[in-house]
């Protein structure tokens, strides 16, 4: 019950990030939307993998899990590489301009 539930959030996450009019997005309704936050909309790299079934009773669910694995594509995501301070550094350097 609730991974059907942490799912649903994780689609209407996807929705909202896909739809740039959309100010609010409602990562705080799921501990999973909670955690995948910085993956989803953030500055990382994501990569989504849809498990597929060709069986015909399978259909269904599988129709499901193509047309969620589209809204992923439709979010925009910017990676950024991580930068890393030399905090003595810019200590010395903030020093420099308070003098």
């Amino acid at each position: 019950m609730y991974i059907n539930r942490s799912l649903s959030f994780l689609e209407q996450v996807v929705v909202a990030l896909a739809d740039k009019k959309r100010s609010h997005v409602p990562f705080r309704q799921s501990k999973l939307t909670h955690l995948l936050k910085d993956s989803l909309g953030g500055s990382c790299k994501t990569h989504f993998i849809a498990n597929i079934w060709t069986e015909p009773e399978q259909m269904e669910e599988t129709l499901s899990t193509l047309r969620f694995a589209t809204r992923i594509m439709n979010v925009p995501s910017q990676p950024a590489p991580n930068v890393h301070y030399n905090y003595a550094l810019l200590l010395d350097q903030y020093k420099e301009e308070i003098r």
